[in-house]
């Protein structure tokens, strides 16, 4: 059960929107290539199945996890959604998600975050971004965060606890990543809902980062860094 006023609940569907108008995009442009898009949607609401503290759950992928954090659950359902992905042998698996609440607090709402485990395909990401005025800032994901993922009573658990908020979900994430795959991870958490206090010509859901991934997804020669 979370606190405070969550009435823009609504905006947790953020990411799986902008790849569906990425996909259209690329449709209605016909942009060569081999992409798959993987939605996972699902119904967030307090049931006789919902996790509470505590809980171990077992993920697609058969491993278990400690579920400390109940507000962390969108990389719950992005875990199964890359462990899903195996099914395709790619070469690249990129996820968006707004987990990263805190990245607000440090970017003023002005960029999103970046980390993975291919600095060339991050570096080609954020130049498109800067081009498309649309920021990335890139973070570390060192193996003394990933190694924080790990549980006691479980394979890992959903939140370390730790003050690393920007970084934690991604380094959860990437225990679910395929073998021998490369991968990116971006959260949009503090640039994909503007309010009126930001004085910007609009208020509400931006769409930001979609002109990004889509010249991206247009580069020629990109399976040359994979």
């Amino acid at each position: 059960i979370k606190k405070g006023d969550f009435t823009d609940m609504k905006n947790d569907m953020t990411s799986s929107s902008i790849i569906y108008g990425l996909f259209k995009l690329l449709d209605f442009h016909k942009v060569n290539g081999y992409f798959i898009a993987l939605l996972p949607i699902v119904e967030n609401m307090i049931n006789s199945k919902a996790t509470r503290p505590g809980d171990i759950i077992t993920s697609y992928s058969k491993k278990t996890v400690e579920i400390t954090n109940t507000d962390a659950e969108g990389r719950l359902i992005l875990a199964d959604c890359l462990s899903y992905s195996e099914k395709f042998h790619p070469k690249l698996c990129v996820d968006l998600g707004t987990l990263a609440g805190i990245n607000s607090r440090f970017l003023g709402n002005k960029a999103c975050t970046i980390l993975g485990n291919n600095n060339k395909i991050i570096k080609k990401i954020m130049n498109h971004g800067e081009k498309n005025n649309e920021y990335l800032l890139e973070i570390p994901m060192w193996e003394e965060y990933v190694s924080e993922t790990k549980s006691d009573i479980a394979d890992f658990k959903n939140d370390s606890g730790n003050n690393a908020g920007g970084i934690m979900p991604g380094a959860f994430l990437s225990n679910f990543i395929p073998k021998n795959t490369n991968w990116v991870h971006l959260d949009i958490a503090s640039i994909d809902y503007l309010h009126s206090e930001t004085k910007m010509r609009y208020k509400g859901a931006t769409g930001n980062i979609i002109r990004t991934l889509f010249d991206f997804s247009k580069e020629k020669g990109l399976t040359n860094d994979l």
